[in-house]
Formats: C-alpha cells, sequence, structure tokens
C-alpha cells in the first residue's frame, strides 16, 4: 500500500480505526471481519427487542463489510433509508410496550430515540452533498451509539417488561 494512499487525510482515519479495531490490512485488500458478534452483553433478555437489536447490528456490519471493500459511500445510502425504516418500527415497539407498562424512563428513551433518528437524518443531508469521509463518522456513531443506548438505557426496561409477562 502506498504511503501516498495511507497519508492522505480522508483514508487516515479509515487506516487509524481499523488499526485501533485490530483488522487487518494486507495487501491492498482488507480481511472482512464483523464489527459486531452478538453476545449476552448487549441482551436487555427480551426476545423481540434482542432480536430487533440483532437486525440493528446486521445493518453496521453491512456498513463496514461495505467500508472495508471500497464500497462504504455508495452504499450508505441504502442502509440509511435501511436504518431509518428499521428504527422506525423499533423504536416504536420499544415505546408503545414501555407506554403500555407504564415504564417510567419512556421520556428519555423519546428523546434517545429522537437523537438518533435526526442524526441519521442529518447524514443522509450530508451524503446528498458528496461530503468526504461521512461513511466513516457514520460507522462510528452507529458503533458507538447502539452499543451505548443498549446497554445503558435499554437494559433498564428490562425488569418492567418481564413483570408485564413480555420475555
Amino acid at each position: 500500500m502506498s504511503a501516498d494512499v495511507r497519508n492522505n487525510w480522508y483514508t487516515r482515519g479509515y487506516f487509524e480505526y481499523h488499526e485501533k479495531e485490530n483488522i487487518s490490512i494486507h495487501g491492498g485488500g482488507v480481511s472482512i471481519m464483523s464489527l459486531f458478534t452478538w453476545n449476552e452483553k448487549y441482551s436487555v433478555h427480551v426476545e423481540n427487542m434482542d432480536n430487533q437489536h440483532k437486525k440493528l447490528f446486521e445493518l453496521i456490519n453491512r456498513l463496514h463489510e461495505a467500508m472495508s471493500t471500497g464500497k462504504g459511500n455508495a452504499e450508505l445510502g441504502e442502509i440509511l433509508n435501511g436504518l431509518n425504516e428499521y428504527t422506525a418500527t423499533h423504536f416504536a415497539d420499544e415505546e408503545k410496550y414501555m407506554e403500555s407498562f407504564g415504564y417510567t424512563g419512556l421520556a428519555e428513551q423519546k428523546k434517545q430515540h429522537k437523537i438518533f433518528i435526526d442524526k441519521i437524518n442529518e447524514y443522509a443531508k450530508e451524503l446528498s452533498e458528496k461530503r468526504l469521509g461521512l461513511s466513516i463518522e457514520v460507522l462510528n456513531f452507529l458503533k458507538d451509539w447502539l452499543v451505548n443506548h443498549i446497554q445503558n438505557i435499554d437494559t433498564k426496561y428490562t425488569e418492567n417488561f418481564h413483570a408485564h409477562g413480555l420475555e
């Protein structure tokens, strides 16, 4: 790999990210590894919600794979649309349960969900303006948001959902 490519301001972030995440870059190609592998630390112990969270992980892994093969920006629009559509369903399901179960954290969940939707819409706008390096920024946002949201926000509703018979 040439030093020019590696030192370009746009690609530098990509390579730094892969080195930090221990993803190998070799011979002009990338050994593609999933960014996320589902495990119990992400579980909210409610099957329907866990299955929906797994689907979100799949979308993030799809973006990671597209970036790893040099197609990040080309596929980003489709992935952002998929995230918009899927999170609308997922967030509506979560909020419906929370409302019907009298979950006290509903307002915070709605706030977090709005932040996510607004950010995805902002990225879609920036994509239409062809901003360079956007796929890396989106991937980092999704990775951080999903992990933090599930582990620090969503896990709080587990006991409430179980108390109302939702397993």
